[in-house]
């Protein structure tokens, strides 16, 4: 009797172990806190890379695509008709998840704008800019989904660098004024952000 007795045990305690199992398996438990953190660590040093190869202008021509096509879910570098030129950019230290989308939000410190026909203002200087960029993933790769607004920000000296390749390859002499007022204004600017 004692014997039958501990079968019963034990094939019950496996049929336990068992059943929970399978439902933890159907029904998965919310990641840990370490987990967490770990991936919305991870996802911020996305946004803080792709900030950064932006910052150092792989966003204002097709030559900087290939270091961004495995940051972005987009398949091709789209053109811009603006760029906010920048001093400074700072990456929010906790990204938010929502419906398995995390959100990260990104402060700029302005210094200007150029616009394709219209040229470079400096309007927005020392203004702030605030970009929420959208990350999901596919098969557990994540990537920057979009960008409110998506405009490339370079740093001042890389868009002074793309002035100049423009002056120096274009043929329209309009264009041409274009970037080379652009370049004035710009040189007459001081790239940090503490001046007034």
């Amino acid at each position: 009797m004692p014997l039958s007795w501990f079968r019963c045990f034990v094939l019950s305690m496996v049929f336990v172990f068992a059943a929970g199992s399978a439902a933890r398996a159907q029904f998965p438990l919310p990641l840990n806190h370490v987990e967490q953190d770990t991936k919305a660590e991870q996802i911020r040093e996305l946004v803080s890379k792709y900030c950064r190869l932006d910052y150092d202008g792989a966003r204002m021509g097709p030559q900087g695509w290939p270091k961004l096509q495995s940051l972005v879910w987009w398949k091709t570098s789209p053109d811009y008709t603006q760029m906010n030129v920048i001093s400074r950019y700072t990456v929010e230290t906790a990204p938010v998840l929502t419906r398995g989308k995390y959100t990260v939000t990104v402060h700029y410190r302005l210094l200007g704008r150029f616009e394709t026909g219209i040229g470079y203002s400096r309007e927005a200087a020392n203004s702030n800019e605030d970009v929420d960029y959208i990350v999901t993933a596919v098969n557990d790769e994540w990537r920057i989904d979009d960008a409110e607004p998506n405009f490339p920000h370079p740093s001042r000296a890389a868009m002074l660098k793309w002035l100049n390749d423009q002056i120096s390859t274009t043929q329209d002499s309009a264009a041409k004024n274009l970037y080379q007022e652009a370049v004035q204004k710009l040189q007459a600017q001081s790239g940090s952000p503490f001046v007034k």
